[in-house]
C-alpha cells in the first residue's frame, strides 16, 4: 500500500495535468472522489468498518527528544477519543457525538473541560468517521476542484470543501495514487495542516502510518502508527464526559 512515487513522469505531465484538473467541471468532481475512495479500499469496505483503534508513538518539538504514546478510538458515526501518555500523565481529547471535551493534567487539572465555540465546531466537523469525501453531499459539503500544485517531487490535486457552517477545508490528493496527501483547515489566523504519509495496506484498506501536523507552517507533532485494528467492540461510554463534572 505504499504510495507510488514517479517524479520523472509527474514532472513531464505537470503542465497537462494542471490544465486538465483546472478544467474539471463540477459534474466530474465525483470522478476524483470515486478514485480516492477506491484507492482507500473501496466504498463498501469503508462503510463496513464500524470502529477503528490506532496505537502510535508521537513526537512534538516542545517535548525535545521525549516520545509520547497515543491511542485513538473511533466509532461510527462520529465518536472519537484520543489518549496521549506523556511525562507520566494522560491527556484526553474526546467527542461524544454532541460535546467535545478534554482532560489535560499537564495544565494542572485532572477535571474534564467542555470545549465550546469555534474549537468545538472544528472538532465536530473533523470527527467524521469516514472522512470528508464519503457521502459528502448528504453531509452538506460543497466540493470543488481548485487545480494542481507541486509539493516536492509530487503533484497534488486540490479539492476545496465548504461545510454547511461555512468551515473551509482544503484536501490534497496525490495525483498518482489519489490517496489523501494533506488536509488544511483555516480558523481565523490559524492554519492547521495534516500531512498523510507512508501508506500501507491493512485488512484491505490503505492507511497512512505517518501523520505530520503543522500549525502556521511550524511542525507541532509527528505520529507514527504502530498498529491499526478495525471493528473492535467499543462501548459508547468510552467517548462520554465522565459523570459528576
Amino acid at each position: 500500500m505504499l504510495p507510488v512515487r514517479r517524479a520523472g513522469v509527474l514532472a513531464i505531465a505537470f503542465v497537462g495535468l494542471v490544465a486538465a484538473v483546472q478544467a474539471v467541471p463540477q459534474n466530474r468532481v465525483d470522478d476524483l472522489v470515486a478514485k480516492n475512495l477506491e484507492a482507500r479500499g473501496g466504498i463498501d469496505r469503508l462503510k463496513d468498518t464500524f470502529s477503528i483503534k490506532q496505537t502510535a508513538t508521537m513526537t512534538m518539538p516542545m517535548m525535545g527528544t521525549e516520545k509520547a504514546t497515543t491511542t485513538v478510538y473511533l466509532k461510527r458515526p462520529n465518536l472519537m477519543r484520543q489518549e496521549t501518555r506523556v511525562g507520566g500523565k494522560t491527556v484526553i481529547n474526546a467527542f461524544d457525538g454532541e460535546t467535545a471535551w478534554i482532560v489535560n493534567p499537564l495544565l494542572g487539572s485532572e477535571r474534564p473541560i467542555i470545549v465550546s465555540g469555534p474549537q468545538a465546531e472544528m472538532v465536530k466537523e473533523q470527527s467524521s468517521f469516514d472522512g470528508p469525501l464519503v457521502d459528502y453531499k448528504s453531509h452538506g459539503f460543497i466540493l470543488t476542484a481548485e487545480g494542481a500544485e507541486t509539493a516536492g517531487d509530487r503533484t497534488l490535486i486540490h479539492l476545496k470543501l465548504v461545510s454547511a457552517t461555512k468551515q473551509v477545508r482544503h484536501l490534497y490528493l496525490d495525483s498518482v495514487t489519489y490517496l489523501d496527501a494533506k488536509l488544511t483547515t483555516e480558523q481565523g489566523q490559524m492554519k492547521l495542516d495534516q500531512e498523510f504519509l507512508d501508506y500501507r495496506l491493512v485488512d484491505g484498506r490503505n492507511e497512512p502510518h505517518l501523520i505530520r501536523t503543522l500549525m502556521n507552517g511550524a511542525v507541532q507533532s509527528e505520529i507514527r502508527i504502530q498498529k491499526i485494528e478495525f471493528n473492535k467492540e467499543m462501548d459508547d461510554s468510552l467517548f462520554r464526559i465522565p459523570k459528576g463534572f
